[in-house]
């Protein structure tokens, strides 16, 4: 009987899981994202300190022109000095009262007897505004004295005197003095301004106070 001899180089058995051979680590670089430049559009405001701004601004000048003020005389006022020539070549000052149209034309209640003292239609009208304190605004209308002869005027002129005073008058008293120029003052001893007759009727008569304000200044 032969025996076989065994090889005595061992034998080893497949191993039940197959061994994966590890891969080797691998080191992936990044390219660097170059930077967006961003575009900011802002807006800058700066706040100015008010009291140094009326060193460089000049404030509105609220002061009334002169002809606004003579408008306002003639409207807040209802008494005044009308001087006239006298035959005698004197020329005579008499208190009257007035009212004023739209148009700041002066509409007097005469005698028959003031009108007969009269030799020329020139004439002027002087009044003050006595309610200023320390000042007295005042105003100067000269132009020619008359007497309207449409009958529509002088109804209108009476209403405008009715509206004045409250009271009803005689149509065949009432004369106008048709404007031409005023002198305009700002108080006694003080020079004043001539205003033309389109700038005294344009002008809007406004308030005593305005005009007291502006004699304090």
């Amino acid at each position: 009987m032969l025996l076989q001899a065994q090889s005595s180089t061992p034998h080893f058995l497949p191993p039940l899981f197959p061994f994966k051979s590890t891969p080797k680590p691998q080191f992936v670089t990044f390219k660097p994202t170059p930077l967006r430049r961003l575009s900011l559009k802002c807006s800058l405001s700066v706040i100015s300190d008010p009291s140094s701004a009326t060193n460089h601004l000049e404030l509105p000048n609220d002061r009334p022109f002169p002809a606004e003020v003579s408008r306002t005389i003639m409207e807040l006022s209802s008494v005044g000095t009308l001087s006239i020539m006298t035959p005698e070549g004197w020329p005579l000052g008499v208190g009257v009262r007035f009212a004023v149209d739209h148009e700041g034309t002066p509409v007097l209640c005469l005698s028959e007897s003031c009108k007969e003292l009269s030799v020329d239609t020139k004439s002027s009208l002087h009044v003050q505004l006595e309610q200023c304190g320390l000042r007295t605004p005042q105003c100067t209308i000269q132009g020619s004295l008359g007497k309207p002869q449409d009958s529509m005027i002088l109804k209108g002129l009476h209403s405008t005197w009715k509206k004045r005073f409250g009271e009803e008058v005689d149509e065949n008293l009432m004369y106008v003095v048709a404007v031409e120029r005023v002198l305009q003052m700002e108080s006694f001893e003080e020079d004043g301004m001539w205003v033309s007759l389109s700038d005294y009727k344009n002008a809007r008569p406004g308030s005593t106070s305005r005009l007291c304000r502006k004699d304090r200044k």
